[in-house]
């Protein structure tokens, strides 16, 4: 680092532009910073990672994204690093996830800003005019773990101060690790249960804030930084050099960055950026794995070869010098089995070992192995009828079901009853506060056989979870030959989401109805055994019976009795049943098996 600094002195001292070569001399305005505070605790940050994003996206080239880790959200955090918490003190915002644009005061004396406020603040930065030009293109040495920084600075004015600082950061993209509300608020990032993070702050090359440079019109900045790149900055490893970010930046001081880029990173072979993976319809079975291709060559290229999960695959296809582009795999369609239950979870591995260029040459590339797991369900194998037992939130509202056809992906019905309302007070807090889980019965039977799937639905997007440990949000669904799925969500672990879909594979034809057989808050609490039974039904209940009935899978009352606690079912049929218990307090329903 100290050859670094002497260098950048030495070109200081020659003040005219003498060998320029990437810098601009024109007078431009200023590229706007976001360095994002964030943390791996912070549930509403993978929100603001998606709101830099989509910015990056709408103004290519004049916006950088900088996660920088640290704060109270970050405590434990591998991704932290001292720059970060120097930052994020002097930032000391009042909430997470905040940032700052340009570390610019747009009102009063703070620099944090909220993720609302990234967008229109970049735009202002944008429209604001620089002193200073900024350039830099790197080349890198893969082989050798090196990237080499050419960085040039022109000054077609004076700054505000007579010194600038130059930062020159290290940013790491497709960190895949643990990220609070990633599934929930940005699941387009999650992979394999993890949080692929982008843009994270790792190094800074010239120390927390800068090497001191002149800031006079027409000082020209002329500097090489080698960096040997080491196999991980603390925990966290460098497997791919391509995944490596160089930000350079100037600033006044310890606030008001002027301008920035980030560097063209030269190399001598194409990157296999990233393998993804998306339906190829909704509903689909079939699935269309991807990746991406930066050609940060200075060759056109035209044809590469992958190992495609252990088979040679060929592409043809050109992606310019300096351009980004998505080569498509073999498409992968999921073959219904039968079984009762069938795990389609799938994992799909890429290597890109070469390339041609459009002279012919081939570029050996040997890229780190990528893989994507998807269709990660269950596909179980049911027969009509069934009867679905949920139990909904406490903003009951905003929960609902649906049953489509999963090969024209149309719903046969949609389910929110009336008595779906918000049974706990808006502050609750606490699972004491509660009222108890309002549970709900359905009985289902689709006309002809095939693939159902079978759509949870919150229309608030945080999933079912709002119920007391007695009585735990979830959906439990039973067949004609007994139960099927039991998937219970607590308070503290139900899972986040806005669809959740349980995929049925209907093997017997039905009458196409569904009924609602009763909806009741769950009051009374008793015990059916034994369970299965053959001859009689016994009824435990610590409160005084004043009814019973058994219901059959279709809604109908089948035996109806009062205060009675031992039932003759020898009379039924084989199948499944609901008891109604009614007492004095309310009423509660339980399944039982008749054998």
């Amino acid at each position: 680092m100290k050859k670094v600094l002497s260098l950048v002195a030495a070109m200081c001292a020659m003040g005219a532009v003498m060998a320029q070569t990437i810098v601009s001399t024109v007078p431009q305005n200023r590229n706007a910073i976001i360095e994002e505070l964030t943390g791996i605790n912070c549930t509403w940050c993978p929100a603001g990672h998606k709101v830099v994003n989509e910015i990056i996206d709408a103004y290519p080239g004049r916006v950088v994204g900088i996660n920088v880790h640290a704060g109270y959200f970050s405590q434990g955090s591998p991704y932290n690093t001292t720059y970060g918490e120097a930052y994020d003190s002097q930032a000391n915002p009042d909430g997470y996830p905040a940032g700052t644009v340009n570390r610019h005061v747009f009102s009063g004396n703070s620099i944090a800003l909220g993720r609302g406020d990234f967008e229109q603040a970049s735009t202002t930065i944008m429209a604001m005019s620089s002193p200073v030009n900024v350039a830099a293109v790197g080349t890198m040495d893969a082989a050798n773990r090196q990237v080499t920084l050419h960085i040039e600075i022109y000054y077609t004015a004076n700054s505000n101060v007579a010194t600038n600082y130059l930062n020159v950061a290290v940013l790491q993209n497709n960190v895949l690790g643990p990220q609070t509300g990633g599934a929930a608020n940005y699941p387009e990032m999650m992979e394999n249960g993890q949080y692929r993070h982008m843009h994270m702050l790792r190094d800074m090359l010239t120390g927390t804030w800068g090497v001191a440079i002149p800031a006079t019109q027409g000082t020209f900045i002329d500097t090489t930084i080698v960096y040997n790149v080491p196999q991980a900055i603390g925990q966290v490893e460098i497997p791919d050099l391509n995944d490596l970010d160089f930000v350079v930046f100037v600033a006044e001081g310890h606030k008001e960055i002027l301008t920035g880029v980030k560097a063209m990173i030269i190399t001598d072979a194409p990157a296999l950026s990233s393998f993804k993976v998306y339906q190829t319809e909704d509903c689909g079975l079939s699935y269309q794995p991807y990746v991406t291709i930066t050609n940060s060559t200075e060759n056109d290229l035209t044809g590469f070869n992958f190992n495609y999960n252990g088979t040679p695959v060929t592409s043809y296809k050109t992606i310019e010098s300096f351009q980004t582009d998505t080569i498509n795999m073999p498409i992968y369609t999921i073959a219904v089995t039968g079984d009762a239950v069938q795990n389609c979870v799938t994992t799909k591995t890429v290597i890109l070992e070469d390339c041609e260029m459009l002279d012919g040459t081939t570029v050996p590339v040997n890229s780190v192995q990528k893989s994507v797991t998807f269709a990660d369900f269950n596909i179980y194998t049911v027969a009509g009828p069934m009867l679905l037992d949920v139990a909904v939130d406490g903003y009951g509202n905003e929960c609902s079901v649906a049953l489509l056809n999963q090969s024209s992906c149309t719903a046969e019905w949609t389910w929110h009853e009336d008595s779906w309302t918000n049974i706990g007070p808006q502050s609750a807090q606490y699972i004491s506060q509660l009222y108890d889980g309002r549970h709900s019965w359905l009985r289902f039977n689709p006309a002809t056989p095939g693939v159902y799937i079978l759509r949870i639905l919150d229309s608030y997007g945080d999933g079912w979870r709002w119920t007391n440990n007695d009585n735990p949000s979830g959906v439990w669904l039973s067949d004609a030959n007994g139960s099927v799925i039991s998937d219970p969500w607590g308070y503290t672990n139900g899972p986040s989401f806005s669809q959740y879909d349980y995929y049925l594979n209907v093997t017997t034809s039905g009458d196409g109805s569904h009924v609602d057989i009763d909806d009741v808050m769950s009051e009374v609490n008793f015990n059916v055994y034994p369970n299965p039974a053959s001859d009689r039904l016994n009824i435990s209940c610590n409160e005084a019976i004043r009814e019973v009935s058994v219901i059959d899978m279709a809604g109908r009352t089948v035996i109806n009795t009062r205060a009675e606690q031992n039932i003759n079912v020898s009379g039924l049929a084989t199948g499944v049943y609901m008891v109604r218990v009614v007492t004095e307090n309310g009423t509660g329903i339980q399944k039982f098996v008749k054998e």
